[in-house]
């Protein structure tokens, strides 16, 4: 009986060494297929604990000397870990569990089940080094191994060796300390690499930790230190071996609920090129080689850009290009352009006041509104002794082109300037990296229709640093610009509209609005989304935490005078108020119930005709499909007497950086002129995106109140942060 419960209890725990790099390679497997092999191991753990219990009897009997506790901490940690996939599992289920229709924290069970699955593959064959010796002996026993033939021994620990310095490697390869410290939020595998070639790296790196730990075990003393220093030792030992996993347990549940901590991060900065060279289309020029009639040369280090025509907007086959970026030719006139962004120092000390978001002096001033860059361009003007560009009358602005005072550049002027002579998607004239800009780096251009697949990328995930960087980071574009992808957006002169069709001559935008456009992308954006043609939208009076300024200054005398006035929209009246949302993982659902709890809305939730996938991989590709796309799905109910409303709370998940598409229809469906839409989005580090855009587009003539972002479900403090939000809003409790 006993000899069977050992072949019972060998056969399992081979069993769950064959399952665990099996059950690594989903994108291989598929999803059914995990899922059941997923329910295999949960199946195995359980019986290889219910042979050993033994185990659990002697928990808190004996000596606990370091051996003892390491053992003990490795095998408490892997029951967590066990613990912590079959329930994110359960959760996630969409064939096994799938009858269950859990509802809400998919996010969270989808970032513990990644976490857990990585750290399952270091702890189970630690667990495994750990009693190395017995298994060893039966090794020995099946290969007839005997101190007449160490050869062989040392052979098997030569192979051993060789298997663990390359599983050095797999473990590398793999970016496996991403996943174990969640640096990234989901998995890549590089479809280019063979099978075969993926578990021997899988199988190498369990090697490794096992090694790992049968050595450190071996080193760790196994006895006690002497009659009277034993029990103490004992005892320290023991707490060591609750404690630390009781505190992991902690840290990790702590973790998962809150975005990542600031990376601190600066390049080297390079040597700009400004003022060295020179282009037949156009490009920087040196000061003794400028044009007549340009402005006095003033002394703030601007690099003079040569104007020149060239095309602005994006060409039909440019992926993820929206239909505003319609290709048309442009005249730009010579110009100045700062080769930074506006520091907080520098806005501080003409302002007096710094609002941003972010702290350092170097660092690129944000949370400015238009109107706010607008005035920091007259006071700088007035500073230097040149003459204020702008007038700012209520919702009319007129600008003096004679003027040559400081200003913000026109939206062909910062494309042009941006291109720097170039025609593809980035200055870079390749798929940006993380390396050579400031954002959201776990997804870099085409990610989208590339998820779990590095190999067909030009450009792979890198570094997401949830921070603004220093204004002279990374090298500057063809003409000694720094940032003008990423770091922060940066506002432009021109009203949101549609390009004038046809060639056009230093174009200025419409001449009335209710948007301004700003342009580059931010630290927290999609690298779609700082394409030279990206453009991106909101209210003038707004600021947002990844918008800031560079300033530009005529270098030809310019003629005339441009006046732009602000459309009007009527604010909400004493009317109702809708909660209107989507939620998918039901993070949304539970940030739109606190607020009916404290407001006594209305609450409306927008379903589907044809909802989408349970399944988190298949969701992925059908929502970033129905964005590249721009689908409207179709939804399943819709609100009844829409007009009683001046005030929509609308909610929704950040997907792919932007509102999901059933919020488009949504937007599309009614009209919300004169209405107040205030916006609150859940997401998992890159707060807004661009989803701000998605609905001042969609919904032009409404006023755009203050957004709330939660990060995945708000955590313990959602009502104060929705109490706080509300009271900004001016919407009091009921």
């Amino acid at each position: 009986m006993k000899q069977s419960k050992q072949i019972v209890k060998r056969i399992a725990d081979l069993a769950m060494l064959v399952l665990l790099p099996l059950l690594m390679a989903e994108i291989l497997t598929g999803q059914e297929i995990h899922e059941w092999l997923g329910m295999g191991m949960v199946v195995l753990f359980a019986v290889h604990h219910i042979l050993n219990a033994g185990w659990w009897k002697s928990f808190f009997k004996g000596n606990y000397t370091p051996s003892r506790m390491l053992s003990v901490m490795l095998d408490l940690l892997l029951l967590l870990d066990m613990a912590a996939l079959a329930v994110s599992g359960i959760m996630m289920s969409d064939f096994i569990f799938g009858f269950l229709s859990i509802r809400g924290g998919m996010m969270i069970a989808r970032q513990l089940h990644l976490f857990a699955s990585y750290w399952g593959i270091i702890l189970m064959p630690a667990h495994l080094g750990m009693h190395m010796d017995m298994l060893m002996g039966a090794g020995r026993r099946l290969f007839r191994i005997s101190e007449k033939n160490a050869g062989r021994t040392w052979m098997l620990r030569a192979a051993a060796a060789g298997i663990s310095i390359y599983g050095v490697y797999g473990f590398f390869a793999q970016r496996i300390p991403d996943y174990l410290f969640l640096r990234t939020h989901f998995v890549l595998f590089d479809e280019t690499k063979p099978a075969v070639v993926y578990f021997a790296e899988t199988v190498s790196i369990m090697v490794l930790f096992a090694a790992l730990a049968h050595y450190l075990n071996k080193w760790l003393p196994k006895t006690g230190y002497g009659p009277e220093r034993k029990k103490a030792k004992g005892t320290v030992w023991k707490l060591a071996a609750f404690a630390v996993p009781a505190l992991v347990c902690l840290l990790v549940t702590a973790s998962l609920n809150r975005p990542m901590s600031n990376i601190p991060w600066q390049a080297e900065p390079s040597e700009p090129s400004a003022g060295l060279t020179e282009t037949e289309s156009g490009g920087t020029i040196t000061e003794s080689e400028v044009p007549v009639g340009q402005t006095a040369l003033v002394e703030d280090g601007f690099v003079l850009i040569q104007g020149g025509s060239f095309t602005m907007g994006s060409p039909q086959d440019e992926p993820w290009r929206s239909e505003d970026e319609v290709l048309h030719t442009v005249t730009v006139s010579d110009f100045y352009i700062s080769p930074y962004e506006v520091t907080q120092n520098d806005y501080e000390a003409v302002m007096g006041v710094n609002p941003s978001s972010f702290s350092g002096e170097n660092l690129p001033v944000e949370n400015v509104t238009w109107l706010d860059a607008a005035g920091y361009c007259n006071a700088l003007s007035e500073q230097a002794g040149l003459t204020p560009v702008y007038t700012i009358d209520g919702a009319n602005v007129t600008w003096d082109r004679s003027a040559d005072g400081y200003r913000l550049p026109t939206e062909a002027e910062w494309e042009y300037a941006c291109r720097a002579g170039t025609t593809t998607p980035f200055n870079t004239e390749t798929s940006i990296s993380p390396e050579e800009s400031n954002y959201y780096g776990h997804y870099p251009y085409e990610i989208e229709d590339n998820y779990f697949s590095q190999g067909n990328l030009t450009t792979g995930p890198g570094e997401y640093r949830q921070t603004t960087v220093e204004v002279d980071s990374f090298s500057p574009n063809g003409w000694g610009l720094y940032n003008m992808h990423g770091n922060v957006s940066e506002w432009v002169w021109d009203y949101y509209g549609e390009y004038v069709v046809g060639e056009a001559s230093d174009p200025t935008g419409p001449e009335t609005g209710t948007r301004r456009v700003y342009r580059g992308g931010a630290w927290n954006d999609f690298a779609k989304n700082m394409r030279s043609a990206y453009r991106a939208t909101l209210p003038e009076d707004q600021g947002s935490f990844n918008i800031g300024i560079r300033l530009v200054r005529n270098a030809v005398n310019g003629t005339g005078s441009v006046t732009t006035s602000g459309a009007e929209t009527q604010t909400a009246g004493d009317g109702s108020i809708l909660i209107a949302f989507f939620s998918w993982g039901g993070n949304t659902r539970g940030v739109a119930e606190e607020i009916q709890a404290q407001t006594g809305a209305d609450l409306f939730e927008i379903e589907l005709v044809n909802p989408y996938s349970t399944d988190y991989n298949t969701v992925l590709d059908q929502a970033q499909h129905d964005q590249n796309i721009q689908a409207r799905p179709e939804l399943s109910n819709h609100v009844e007497n829409f007009e009683q409303y001046d005030t929509i709370l609308l909610g929704y998940p950040n997907w792919w950086a932007s509102i999901p598409m059933p919020v488009a229809s949504f937007l599309e469906e009614y009209d919300f002129a004169g209405k107040t839409i205030i916006p609150f989005c859940s997401h998992g580090g890159g707060r807004f995106g661009q989803s701000l855009t998605a609905i001042t587009k969609l919904a032009p003539d409404a006023v755009m109140g203050e957004p709330l972002s939660i990060h995945y479900s708000g955590g313990s403090s959602l009502p104060e942060d929705v109490e706080a939000w509300l009271k900004l809003n001016n919407i009091e409790n009921p």
